[in-house]
């Protein structure tokens, strides 16, 4: 028998690349545990996950729709892919100090009708993900078809209604009980064969923004914002700097991203997203950003007025609180011979003259153009402010996110903190642009105020930390401790206190009014409650969307926070993450109402469990250094 030797070479070399001719590719992640196959199946392109050899993701669906074509369909390989490893660490504030981003990547050529195409996957050991190279003169993206369809019993289902800016409640509930045919929106958490997946998207510069619809027993990506898509073409409003969806040369749809974890701890610390996006730009120099603890005044009394302000900086300084927030109001400020700015200059120089930093509040409308948006940001600079405050965000179509992106850069040129408000989600760049500190996206406490008639279900805010909260830091404003807010729903002190530390926001804005801070048995723990932290457990008594439980470090101090949903139950609190014993500081729900605690000073052993007995909406905090 005759063998072509020259063949069987290109066979060999192939097989080598992760190239196979059976129209498989397999990228396995670097502990390789984790393995996701790309072939085609009957014309159509299909991925499928597992982990430790059992399968997580069914075969699924891949494929982008642009100018009229599925690329997923009728698809062919065109070529031998590219591979290569990524190994980095970089600082995060965050859940913890430093990232470990750690991958092998493949570019995989295809081809159809005629459109070449690559299809970028990376494999880590917490998850993986795809994104789409857009074929050459590319006009419109019309749809995405990447869908999720688990393997096996789905559990619980996290997810949140639809809401144009991620404001919809957040619910964990059985796969059957997700609504059908209609956007919802992610991140969505699947608890699925002893694990944990939670699937959104990474690096969104300049794509409409996706959420999901439910068919059956699969999830596929969805542009509720551009539902009849959109035309590609460059945003003349962006400066050169700022990023415009471009990987290694070519141009790029966002990353289609999948969290897998064995345990909610390790939902809880995976740097996924972040891991997904571009490090900083060569040069830049982000040691300005400081997290810290921030008051604000127009969720417990309305707009800020201008003869208050010095009384709420002082306020802030007490606390040992790095910021205030000047919001909504400050515009309309006026004193004979001074006008809003001018105003707006006299607070920012009193609060520095206490030693505390200013940020300050402004309507999107305001910047919408380029020049505009500079132009106002550096006036606001100019005045002495750290921070700012952007609200009333456009729907995130493409345009939109990308001057989401101008923002950023500009913050980043001008060294400003960045809060967006009405919101899109997150989607990683936060490693990118570390001052883009916090951003709303979410139900927080200005849907629980009296004056808009507002109630919180207590099942919204134990569903959160696996919704919303999987995508990055959320402004919530947490801590609600004014008796009279406290009465439509029975949420606790105790409870309201968790808030801070289960809810990650490194700048975090502290909703009420101060005196309730000052006059609190709580005080000196709100003089040092942290915003970032060296560690996370999530605490084995967790339940999704019934309970949470917490236990972050921070220096040598632990901080647990527990936050109870809709049912009275008994938890156990385990202390196995103690190194030795410990003097705590215990908050537990008050025994007369709601709007009190007990506090209990104790000796604390690594070996001891804390049992508590919860109300609905009850809670519990600890200190133990």
């Amino acid at each position: 028998m005759k063998i072509n030797i020259r063949l069987l070479l290109l066979i060999l070399c192939l097989s080598y690349k992760g190239y196979a001719l059976q129209n498989t590719v397999i990228v396995s992640s670097p502990n390789r545990q984790i393995n996701v196959s790309i072939f085609i199946s009957k014309g159509k392109l299909l991925y499928k996950a597992a982990v430790n050899n059992a399968m997580l993701i069914a075969p699924s669906r891949l494929g982008l729709t642009v100018d009229g074509t599925d690329l997923g369909v009728e698809t062919k390989f065109a070529g031998a892919p590219s591979n290569k490893k990524i190994k980095e660490t970089y600082i995060v504030n965050g859940a913890h100090k430093l990232a470990h981003n750690e991958a092998n990547e493949m570019m995989i050529p295809l081809i159809t009708a005629g459109k070449k195409f690559n299809l970028i996957v990376r494999a880590y050991n917490d998850g993986i993900a795809v994104r789409y190279t857009l074929p050459y003169n590319t006009q419109k993206i019309n749809a995405d078809s990447t869908s999720w369809a688990f393997s096996g019993k789905v559990e619980q289902v996290a997810w949140s209604d639809y809401s144009e800016s991620y404001e919809g409640l957040s619910h964990v509930t059985s796969l059957p009980s997700v609504p059908q045919n209609t956007p919802i929106m992610g991140p969505l958490t699947f608890n699925v064969n002893g694990l944990f997946a939670s699937v959104s998207e990474a690096d969104c510069e300049d794509f409409s923004d996706m959420s999901f619809i439910r068919h059956e027993n699969s999830f596929k990506a969805n542009f509720p914002f551009a539902p009849k898509g959109w035309e590609v073409k460059p945003d003349s409003s962006a400066g050169h700097a700022v990023l415009k969806g471009i990987y290694e040369k070519q141009k790029v749809s966002p990353w289609r991203a999948t969290i897998i974890a064995s345990n909610l701890t390790e939902l809880v610390n995976s740097d996924l997203l972040m891991n997904l996006c571009p490090a900083p730009q060569k040069g830049s120099d982000f040691s300005w950003v400081m997290p810290g603890r921030c008051l604000w005044q127009w969720w417990s009394v309305g707009a800020p007025r201008f003869a208050d302000q010095k009384s709420w900086y002082d306020a802030a300084a007490k606390l040992k609180w790095e910021y205030y927030l000047v919001d909504d109001g400050w515009r309309n400020w006026s004193e004979p011979g001074k006008d809003q700015w001018q105003l707006l200059g006299d607070v920012i120089s009193y609060g520095k003259s206490v030693g505390v930093k200013s940020i300050v509040w402004v309507d999107s409308k305001e910047m919408r153009s380029a020049a505009a948006r500079y132009a106002y940001l550096k006036r606001i600079k100019d005045l002495g402010a750290t921070g700012i405050k952007i609200d009333f965000i456009p729907y995130p179509t493409s345009s939109i996110m990308q001057w989401y992106m101008g923002t950023m850069q500009d913050c980043a040129d001008l060294k400003l903190m960045l809060n967006f408000h009405g919101s899109v989600k997150p989607t990683g760049l936060t490693r990118t642009y570390p001052m883009d500190i916090t951003r709303e996206a979410v139900r927080g406490n200005e849907y629980h105020m009296t004056r808009y008639k507002r109630v919180a279900p207590f099942e919204h805010e134990v569903s959160l930390p696996f919704t919303r909260f999987t995508a990055g830091a959320a402004d919530f404003t947490p801590v609600i401790l004014n008796p009279e807010q406290l009465t439509s729903q029975k949420f606790t002190w105790a409870h309201e206190f968790a808030q801070s530390i289960v809810y990650l926001s490194p700048i975090t804005h502290f909703a009420d009014e101060y005196k309730f801070y000052l006059e609190s048995p709580m005080f000196d723990l709100f003089q040092k409650i942290p915003t970032t932290w060296d560690e996370t457990k999530v605490l084995s008594c967790t339940q999704m969307g019934e309970v949470v439980a917490y236990a972050r470090r921070k220096g040598n101090t632990w901080w647990v926070g527990v936050m109870n949903g809709a049912d009275a139950r008994e938890i156990k609190v385990p202390l196995n993450f103690l190194q030795h014993s410990t003097k705590g500081t215990l908050i537990y729900d008050g025994a007369d109402t709601n709007a009190s605690v007990h506090r209990e000073e104790r000796l604390l052993n690594p070996t001891d469990t804390i049992t508590l007995k919860l109300s609905p909406g009850g809670g519990f905090v600890a200190m133990l250094q």
